[in-house]
């Protein structure tokens, strides 16, 4: 597919796209709060894929066709920025990774592109792998007992501890972990109600605001820190602090403290709830799928119980596909980007500065794009052809997620050192429920009982 950028559109006016008409001065707002998940794909299946969605205060533009995914995400990149919205995320700090824009976030990311690379993340395998065979440990007092475990809190600390350790080598108790998982939650809802709100007049409270700014306030104290301690002793260590501390620009220049606080606190927060989310919806996922299951153990079976080394882990082909199949099925709410010009898609017009969303729940289950598309079937994943821009759980295009290959790598070897231990059983008639958190977790959580693998 060819990655031209397209000419922008000519002056002749083009039509807004067809949407419902909503309520005066709220438009579809409480329809949209009711249902984050299913109700922007309703409206792809009433109106088409290219919607006007009236909300307060801002234009919304709804695509949900890979093809647009493409424009939007790959070729017009540059015609397309982040915005205010996502800009909420880091809560008036320096610009991070996700949010930075032009030619100052090409700069940061060919400087810390070659920090998460294969070669990088091989170096840290065996921190990583030691402290998810540490966390899951855990688990046999629950096999002991038969008392059921909540998995998805317990995903929550584990993945924390992993990359805690990866960034700062030094092993943190599990009282402190706890402490991160919970900071970074408060956190993490009160940016998601700032983004949610964004828009709308100041005067109406955001909720949550006061809990995330204490928890801003304390991460960043304890990363400032951590830093202070690392530059005035600095280690031998492949961490990601000191990849950070070491990673150069083309002119031989470092990033300067606060913005090195700031990716850490991000790789912190974009990376413990997502990569947790999805290992929940895997398990709870496998938990009802026997055929889906015993396939995953057979791959994990095969290498006779030992822990695999990095190249065998990249080679799981069924165990990544199970991952991937759970991640279609999660979902997430949206994404959404700002034209920094008038534009076209589908012959309707993309006001500058409205906020265009591609829903990945809908994208994920259409059917246009994947068959039964309800079905857990990690097969899909080994056999059929996937359309790249229909699966976006990393986002796509230039800016995909650059702790993509970190994320798959804890998820590889948690399934691994999970499966080969222990069989996880959901109560029976127990489905899956879609809760939005800054990661779309699961409605009451995944209870499992724990049992011994012969």
């Amino acid at each position: 597919m060819s990655t031209a950028t397209v000419p922008p559109p000519t002056s002749r006016r083009r039509p807004l796209p067809p949407g419902p008409r909503g309520l005066p001065g709220i438009g579809v707002a409480p329809r949209f709060a009711r249902d984050l998940y299913g109700y922007l794909p309703s409206l792809a299946r009433e109106y088409g894929d290219v919607v006007h969605v009236p909300l307060p205060g801002v234009t919304m533009i709804l695509v949900s066709h890979p093809d647009h995914v493409n424009h939007i995400m790959n070729r017009n990149m540059a015609r397309y920025w982040k915005g205010a919205r996502n800009a909420e995320i880091v809560n008036d700090e320096p610009l991070s990774m996700p949010v930075r824009e032009g030619e100052d976030w090409k700069r940061v990311r060919r400087a810390l592109n070659p920090k998460f690379n294969d070669g990088a993340l091989s170096a840290l395998y065996d921190v990583i792998a030691d402290e998810i065979e540490l966390g899951v440990e855990r688990f046999e007092a629950h096999a002991v007992s038969g008392e059921p475990l909540d998995i998805q809190p317990e995903l929550n600390v584990l993945v924390m501890s992993v990359l805690l350790r990866a960034m700062f080598t030094t092993r943190l108790p599990r009282a402190d972990v706890e402490r991160y998982v919970a900071t970074l939650t408060d956190y993490g809802f009160a940016m998601g109600w700032r983004m949610a709100m964004h828009g709308m007049p100041g005067v109406i409270p955001r909720p949550r605001q006061r809990a995330g700014r204490a928890a801003a306030n304390w991460f960043m104290d304890h990363l400032d820190r951590t830093i202070a301690e690392r530059r005035a002793h600095p280690v031998a260590s492949a961490d990601l602090l000191s990849s950070l501390l070491d990673a150069r620009f083309e002119d031989g220049s470092t990033l300067p403290h606060d913005e090195v606080r700031s990716e850490l606190a991000t790789i912190l927060f974009a990376g413990f709830e997502t990569t947790a989310s999805a290992l929940t919806w895997t398990f709870a996922q496998l938990g009802c799928s026997p055929e889906a299951r015993a396939g995953a153990y057979a791959e994990v079976d095969a290498l006779g119980g030992c822990r695999p080394d990095f190249e065998q882990v990249s080679a799981l082909r069924y165990l990544r596909a199970c991952f991937d199949e759970a991640q279609r099925l999660q979902g997430g709410p949206f994404y959404n980007r700002s034209p920094l010009e008038d534009d076209e898609i589908g012959g309707y017009l993309i006001p500058k500065d409205c906020t265009v969303v591609v829903s990945p729940y809908g994208l994920h289950r259409d059917p246009r794009f994947w068959r039964e598309p309800e079905r857990y079937d990690p097969g899909r994943f080994l056999h059929d052809e996937i359309d790249k821009y229909a699966f976006i759980p990393f986002n796509v295009g230039p800016r995909r997620c650059i702790g993509m290959r970190l994320a798959y790598l804890e998820a590889m070897v948690t399934l691994t050192t999970i499966l080969q231990r222990y069989e996880l059983r959901v109560p029976d008639g127990f489905a899956p429920e879609h809760q939005f958190h800054m990661a779309t977790g699961i409605k009451g959580g995944v209870p499992v009982t724990v049992a011994r693998r012969a």
